[in-house]
């Protein structure tokens, strides 16, 4: 090759920075960097110094311009730049070439440099160094000082806390970059990575059973609204997981896109994989064939249908679900059922401390309102109650409810009550068996036959024939007596 040649490849060389092009969210993971082939093209032997720096600077949003490795002053620009983000972790790997690393100070390291791609940069001829870890601060920024001039893969390792449904996809750079508006060189480069965030806010509600009581079947769904991705981006992993409450059964799912019932085994995979299962199961649906048929889509939404089985210490039974999408998580409000004892103790009217046995009662959510199929007839037992295990009271901070006994057989012995004299309004409250307080309802004992009277005119007759005689006797004493007495003188 001549001189002149030479000249010429060495100059195209210093455009090419393809490999320490700054590839901002969005690029995918393997595309070429780009280079800029307009701007002025200073000669290595401009480069002064040995090491130099580069400032990460992570934002929210979807990329925009390709950067240019200076850093961005104007106010307007700033703003453009959306939230920065705290905590995102990031590694620095300096590029080798046949197992030594890039030199930039030389032109056969920009030759070098020339082929790279972020795809390609981890086989031969290429290689990776050990990493270095940096890590944004509260304003978005990790800076990495001290760098040997070089050609280096920076990737995003970590989202930290924030919800990043898209990350910056890995991206060359090289230090120093050259600096297309005055043909010198930036000893301090500055990128710009974005990422996509997931701002979606999943949801649980409970619907209203259609048997208030325990044991009856109660239905929750979890919604998940579909957030978008970067552009080029893919949905590589949608989850939906709820750690049931001990109390709750799980008796079936339905997954359902945009409304869509998806299949099992084809479109989602589902743990615990046999239903029912008891206890509280810690439930995970994963999106395995639907994952493809997702974007555009609004929604996936997963019913879980549960039986509650116990009170537990106050009848409040609460849990949220937990949605990941590409590893980005977000919580839906946690959600609330609330249930209640109901004790009845049946009584004598004339004296309550007397229960009474063999009373019967029918359950109904509303006066006049059709009976409760379960739990269907409700008897006295020995000691004059009905216990009822639990009943809906409502949802959220909703911890009573009113339901209405009806009076359909009363205890041996006493009167059945009539028309509204039958029902009886009760008012449940969420809370454990041990915090019941007991509903009395009095029954008044039937009345007997008249019996005949105990006396008859003829007895009173009689006694006051013998009241005559006593007074005609004791009168004839005194007569006497008297006599007797004027003799004597």
């Amino acid at each position: 090759m001549s001189q002149q040649n030479r000249g010429a490849l060495v100059r195209r060389s210093l455009a090419v920075i393809g490999a320490a092009a700054i590839a901002l969210a969005g690029m995918a993971a393997g595309g070429s960097a780009a280079y800029a082939t307009d701007a002025p093209q200073p000669g290595p032997g401009d480069i002064t110094g040995t090491t130099g720096t580069l400032t990460i600077h992570k934002h929210a949003g979807d990329p925009g311009a390709q950067g240019n490795g200076t850093e961005i002053t104007d106010p307007a620009a700033l703003a453009a730049l959306g939230a920065g983000l705290e905590g995102v972790e990031f590694s620095v790997q300096r590029v080798n070439y046949d197992g030594s690393p890039i030199d930039l100070t030389t032109d056969a390291g920009w030759n070098q440099a020339q082929g790279a791609q972020a795809g390609n940069v981890s086989s031969a001829p290429y290689s990776l160094t050990a990493q270095t870890t940096t890590t944004t601060g509260a304003g978005g920024d990790a800076i990495v000082p001290n760098l040997p001039y070089g050609l280096y893969l920076v990737t995003e390792t970590s989202p930290g806390a924030n919800p990043v449904v898209s990350p910056a996809q890995p991206f060359l750079v090289s230090v120093p970059y050259p600096n297309s508006e005055d043909s010198t060189w930036l000893y301090n480069v500055h990128v710009y990575p974005k990422n996509k965030l997931n701002t979606t806010t999943p949801t649980k509600t409970v619907s209203e059973p259609g048997n208030p009581v325990l044991g009856q079947e109660l239905t929750w769904m979890i919604t998940a609204p579909i957030p978008p991705l970067a552009e080029g981006d893919t949905y590589r992993k949608f989850v939906v997981t709820d750690d049931l409450d001990e109390r709750l059964d799980l008796t079936g799912v339905v997954v359902r896109l945009d409304g869509a019932e998806l299949t099992e085994g084809t479109d989602y995979t589902l743990a615990p994989a046999a239903l029912p299962a008891a206890g509280g199961p810690n439930t995970t649906i994963t999106l395995t064939g639907a994952l493809a048929g997702l974007a555009g889509k609004g929604n996936v939404t997963v019913e879980l249908k549960t039986k509650v089985t116990s009170l537990g210490a106050d009848g409040k039974i609460s849990n949220k679900g937990l949605v990941n999408v590409n590893d980005s998580l977000r919580e839906t409000n946690d959600e609330q059922v609330n249930y209640g004892p109901l004790k009845i103790v049946k009584k004598a009217a004339q004296n309550p401390n007397y229960t009474l046995a063999g009373a019967e009662f029918t359950l109904h959510k509303s006066k006049d309102g059709a009976a409760l199929d379960a739990p269907g007839t409700l008897t006295t037992n020995s000691a004059g109650e009905i216990v009822v295990d639990g009943l809906w009271t409502g949802s959220g901070a909703d911890l009573t409810e009113t339901y209405w006994l009806k009076e359909t057989k009363a205890p041996a012995g006493y009167a059945l009550p009539q028309g509204d004299a039958a029902w009886t309004q009760v008012t449940v409250t969420a809370g454990s068996a041990a915090s019941v307080v007991p509903v009395a309802i009095t029954n008044t004992q039937q009345q007997g036959p008249n019996l005949p009277l105990t006396g008859s005119s003829g007895t009173a007759m009689f006694m006051a024939g013998g009241l005559a005689l006593l007074l005609t006797a004791g009168g004839s004493a005194l007569i006497a007596a008297r006599r007797k007495q004027a003799s004597a003188r």
